[in-house]
Formats: C-alpha cells, sequence, structure tokens
C-alpha cells in the first residue's frame, strides 16, 4: 500500500481511537451509562488502537525505520501503549472529565510533534 494511503488509514484509527476515549469519558461522566449502552465507544477505541498498530508498522517499514528503531519512533510506541492504558482512566476517574480530556489531547499533540519533527 502506498505511504499517504497508509498514512490516511493511520489517522483514521487516531480519530477512532480518541472518540472511543471521550465517548465513554462522556457518557460515564453524564449518565454512569452502563456497559450495555456505551460498547460502541469500546469497540472504537479497540479498533482504532489496532490500526493504528498495524499502519503505524507499516509506515515504519515503508521508511526503513525498523533497524534499529529511532527514538522519536519508541516515544509514538509508548504513547500508543498510554492511550491502550487510557481507557481505564476514562471509565474509573469519569469525575475528573476535564484534566483527563486535556491530558488526552496532550498524548495526540506530543505523538504529532514526534511524527512532525522526529527530533531524536
Amino acid at each position: 500500500m502506498d505511504y499517504p494511503t497508509l498514512k490516511i488509514i493511520h489517522l483514521t484509527g487516531l480519530a477512532l481511537t480518541f472518540m472511543g476515549l471521550a465517548g465513554v469519558l462522556a457518557s460515564r461522566a453524564a449518565t454512569d451509562a452502563v456497559f450495555k449502552k456505551r460498547w460502541i465507544f469500546h469497540a472504537s477505541h479497540g479498533l482504532g488502537l489496532l490500526i493504528l498498530l498495524v499502519t503505524g508498522f507499516a509506515l515504519a517499514g515503508q521508511l526503513h525505520l525498523m533497524h534499529p528503531v529511532p527514538g522519536w519512533l519508541q516515544g509514538k510506541m509508548f504513547i500508543w501503549l498510554l492511550a491502550g492504558v487510557a481507557m481505564t482512566l476514562a471509565t474509573r476517574f469519569s469525575r475528573f472529565a476535564g484534566p483527563i480530556l486535556a491530558g488526552y489531547a496532550l498524548l495526540v499533540a506530543v505523538a504529532a510533534w514526534l511524527a512532525i519533527n522526529k527530533p531524536f
């Protein structure tokens, strides 16, 4: 698959991941909805993470960055792990919706900065 198509799919995965996180956070904060009503947000988060992982490695492979893995790419992998764990924050600590949402935005901003600038 060509690089621009992979990049579009990667960004779609990013959107799905964080829409799922924000959806769970909002539904828990507003109504404390049961899982049956918010499963779509969990599914969006999981599918988004899978798409991010697959397309991220495909993009890195096309740029020949797998051996050795540069520091900025390791940082993006760590952010991917944090995004995976972030569902726990959205589910358990929805009363702190504002700071959690700001943290999610910070994760996206740092990942974008790493991808664009490739600082190390």
